[in-house]
């Protein structure tokens, strides 16, 4: 059975999904934000509003992470992949480097299995870690902001990647000054050991 508004609300109304499902049917992409107010009704429209929002900039930040980092090393620029797995693997190959080790094969997403000095190795990690505090420091902010909206209108018109208004892109900004100054004590600290 294709989902659409019309299944979704049969589902709805023969209680055999509740509104958390309804709004899973927006961020699956079945219905949209409307025609999920229209399911549950216009008495808590700005809740369900706000909540599909925030699961659907939620969605977008996984994919974002997900989606993975080019990393340029040695002329040629290396795609890794942001899965959990992923991320454990590569946070379990920049542990090698903390213990002292100076190189480790390690799998881009191309397949080819090479070893990475554990310069290059570090450089993937602050590249993964950047990627990931940022977005989801964006994710939090933007989260934010929709939680202080008070119209339907206002918040289903936000979009993951715009710009933050004043003050979240202020605290964002901080926020992301922080990360970098610990990924660049990261990276003299290694460069001194190496």
């Amino acid at each position: 059975m294709k989902m659409n508004q019309e299944n979704v609300a049969r589902l709805y109304q023969n209680e055999m999904i509740t509104e958390s499902g309804v709004l899973n049917a927006v961020t699956k992409g079945w219905i949209t934000i409307e025609e999920a107010v229209s399911i549950i009704g216009t008495g808590n429209a700005l809740e369900t509003v706000r909540s599909a929002k925030i699961m659907e900039i939620s969605k977008a930040c996984n994919m974002t992470i997900v989606s993975g980092i080019d990393v340029d090393i040695q002329g040629r620029s290396d795609h890794f992949n942001l899965a959990l797995e992923d991320q454990s693997n590569i946070n379990n190959l920049f542990r090698v480097v903390e213990l002292g080790g100076t190189e480790f094969p390690y799998q881009a997403d191309d397949g080819t299995c090479l070893v990475y000095s554990a310069k290059e190795i570090a450089q993937i990690y602050i590249a993964a870690q950047t990627l990931i505090t940022t977005q989801t420091a964006y994710h939090n902010a933007l989260k934010a902001y929709v939680n202080a909206l008070d119209s339907a209108d206002q918040i289903a018109a936000v979009q993951y990647g715009m710009q933050l208004p004043e003050p979240y892109a202020t605290e964002l900004n901080k926020k992301l000054a922080v990360a970098q100054e610990q990924m660049n004590a990261i990276m003299k600290k290694l460069e001194g050991a190496v």
